[in-house]
């Protein structure tokens, strides 16, 4: 029974020791590959995306080689900073596996870019130092307290820099530094501590009033100017209309007259000799029928449009007086008015 149990240990232990083996494997392949990349990237003069590649390498399959050649990388991007440091690393990682020639091609090429670093220092005063859950960060990474103060080296660009503490009010400012041989020094401010929460309003406890209503206003007075206007024209509308039929029963009652004259012609007295004399009589009592009916219609518009013209409301407010009439041998009273 103890047999079999050990070799079953044995069994998963090989298992996933066999496991294992097989993630170490498949990270060199993809480590490999990614180098491979980044070297084309770095021909093609992609110095921005070859360096990523050759990080990517390195977190799946650290090596002293591929150390080195991120930390050229990083130079030729103008990462001068992540360059020198990155050279020194490999250089003692080099040494300590006994890698003389690396070492030496390390430290040589991370002296020649000592000249070159830009560097930032963070100067935090004594309260903030004092305070209690003070930290300070670039660029989103927190500055050990080790390096408040120091010149550090740091790559060209915008770096953010924040500072904050439980009860202070947060503080954040941003910093542009050189790609090369620049020398920035930003001292941080005192944090403000956070003001007290004023207490909240309360409002004054209601009062109850009696509102009286007001009165209504009373209504503006009718204006009658729009239907005046209105109906004037209606009046001046019937009134041509009336102007027209006396026009027409005019033509009509000439044209009557000039039949009649010219039946005479044709007739003798009431009698006429033939039927042109006839037809002439016809047509002039035609003609005075219908003069007859126009110039009523005429004089009966003419009439009717004066009325409504007429008794179109004004703005004038109408009024009626009377006033008392005496004489010597009279009496009464005097009735006028206007509407």
């Amino acid at each position: 029974m103890l047999l079999r149990i050990r070799s079953g240990l044995l069994a998963a232990t090989l298992a996933i020791a066999g496991v294992g083996t097989a993630q170490a494997q498949d990270s060199k392949v993809a480590a490999e590959a990614l180098f491979d990349d980044a070297r084309k990237l770095m021909t093609a003069g992609q110095h921005a995306a070859a360096c990523a590649k050759f990080e990517q390498s390195q977190r799946l399959d650290p090596g002293i080689g591929t150390l080195l050649y991120l930390a050229d990388c990083y130079e030729k991007a103008g990462r001068i900073a992540s360059a020198w440091a990155t050279f020194r690393e490999g250089a003692s990682q080099a040494r300590a596996a006994g890698q003389g020639e690396r070492a030496s091609a390390g430290e040589a090429r991370a002296l020649a870019l000592e000249g070159r670093l830009s560097r930032l220092e963070l100067r935090v005063p004594a309260g903030n130092a004092a305070r209690e859950g003070f930290a300070l960060r670039r660029g989103g990474n927190l500055v050990p307290r080790e390096l408040w103060g120091v010149s550090v080296p740091v790559d060209g660009g915008q770096w953010v820099i924040e500072a904050s503490a439980p009860g202070a009010r947060a503080w954040a400012k941003k910093v542009v530094v050189q790609a090369e041989g620049d020398s920035v020094a930003l001292a941080i401010p005192e944090l403000e501590a956070e003001s007290a929460a004023a207490p909240p309003d309360v409002p004054p406890p209601a009062v109850a009033v009696a509102v009286v209503p007001e009165p209504s206003p009373p209504p503006p007075p009718r204006d009658q100017s729009g239907a005046g206007d209105t109906q004037r024209t209606i009046g001046l509308v019937i009134g041509g209309v009336g102007v027209i039929g006396v026009g027409f029963g005019s033509y009509f009652g000439l044209r009557a007259f000039s039949k009649n004259s010219d039946a005479k012609s044709h007739c003798q007295g009431e009698r006429c000799s033939d039927v042109r004399g006839e037809e002439l009589t016809n047509e002039a009592k035609d003609a005075a029928g219908l003069s007859n009916v126009l110039f009523g219609v005429g004089l009966a518009a003419l009439a009717g449009g004066a009325v409504v013209y007429l008794t179109a409301p004004s703005q004038e407010k109408s009024g009626l007086w009377v006033a008392p009439r005496a004489s010597k041998r009279s009496g009464g009273v005097w009735l006028g008015g206007h509407f």
